[in-house]
């Protein structure tokens, strides 16, 4: 850091920027352990780029990191993710070069979260303390004529609204979060955005970007941003759309940066990528259990069920041509 003649006022060398943090005294034990015992450590996540934050009056550098106990067991949720994340591309790589395709490197799994929210006024957000204090209504009366304005999801977004989507994709770009697309969602007040898939652990740090970054920018405009799965009774609510695949890299020119969950356009004869669902279909089944248990909360319940999925289902839906395709092959049928 230097100041306005250009004198400097501090510097850090590289490894001083990847020193870890050697404590982990907050964070909820949920045992008996003693604060001196909690030995948690930060280490930095090459595989996320590091950004810098505007803030008022200064910037600041931020690296993404994971959190590890001394050893190495997982204390947050980006480390499981990462090490997940290595078992897809060992398992798939072994998959593909089994099938002949022995010049891939690895199997990268890809994600693009939608995000949807709420934006209220923030004048009669101050006037409900059930908003401000749980972010979600807990007293009042139906709307007088229900849910009409569903139908408005395609239509013109709100000048003010456009103004605030303007602005947060703008300060989203220069922290390189690639936001693509905005429009209106089913509920009044709700809208979304979505970036360009990226490997799914960039993904879920830019996501938690994208929150920071639209509660600050809704407030330059005048509305207050609501994040809660279920904010209304009786509308849908806001969420985050995993779209997930897997995508190959490999030495093969032809190869580098397919899509394993790409049908095609001959899905019948595609062998890769029938045998790529069949392998998905049965972990599906085989581990429904584990992935319930991954996202039960009492938000997603609450959110779940009426225009999005059941919560108690765990299922996979393949359409009507895949369905039938895959019932041929059990039944033995040759297209």
């Amino acid at each position: 850091t230097t100041e306005a003649d250009g004198t400097v006022l501090e510097k850090f060398s590289g490894s001083q920027l990847v020193q870890s943090e050697p404590d982990a005294s907050s964070f909820p034990s949920g045992g008996m352990r003693t604060t001196f015992e909690a030995r948690g450590y930060a280490a930095w996540d090459p595989s996320s780029p590091m950004f810098i934050m505007d803030a008022p009056g200064s910037k600041i550098l931020c690296i993404p990191s994971v959190f590890i106990s001394y050893h190495g067991d997982a204390l947050d949720e980006k480390t499981a993710l990462l090490r997940s994340m290595d078992a897809i591309s060992q398992k798939a790589t072994e998959l593909l070069q089994l099938l002949g395709e022995k010049e891939v490197r690895r199997v990268l799994p890809t994600l693009g979260v939608e995000q949807e929210y709420f934006l209220l006024d923030r004048a009669f957000y101050l006037l409900r303390p059930d908003l401000i204090m749980s972010g979600r209504t807990l007293v009042g009366g139906q709307p007088p004529k229900g849910q009409q304005l569903e139908d408005h999801y395609f239509g013109s977004i709100p000048a003010r609204v456009q103004a605030c989507m303007a602005e947060m994709e703008y300060e989203l770009y220069k922290l390189g979060v690639p936001i693509k697309t905005r429009h209106n969602e089913v509920a009044p007040s709700q809208f979304e955005c979505a970036p360009i898939f990226e490997e799914a652990n960039i993904a879920t740090d830019h996501n938690q970007i994208v929150m920071e970054v639209l509660k600050k920018v809704s407030l330059r405009h005048g509305f207050q941003a609501l994040l809660h799965e279920k904010p209304f009774a009786g509308i849908n609510g806001s969420g985050k759309h995993n779209n997930w695949s897997m995508m190959i890299e490999s030495n093969n020119a032809d190869l580098n940066g397919e899509n394993l969950l790409d049908p095609g356009k001959t899905p019948h004869e595609n062998l890769r990528f029938l045998l790529v669902v069949s392998a998905i279909l049965k972990g599906v089944y085989k581990h429904s259990g584990v992935l319930r248990a991954s996202i039960a909360s009492s938000g997603n319940d609450h959110r779940l069920g009426a225009n999005e999925a059941p919560p108690a289902i765990i299922s996979v839906f393949l359409g009507e041509q895949l369905t039938k395709i895959l019932n041929d092959i059990e039944k033995g049928v040759v297209a």
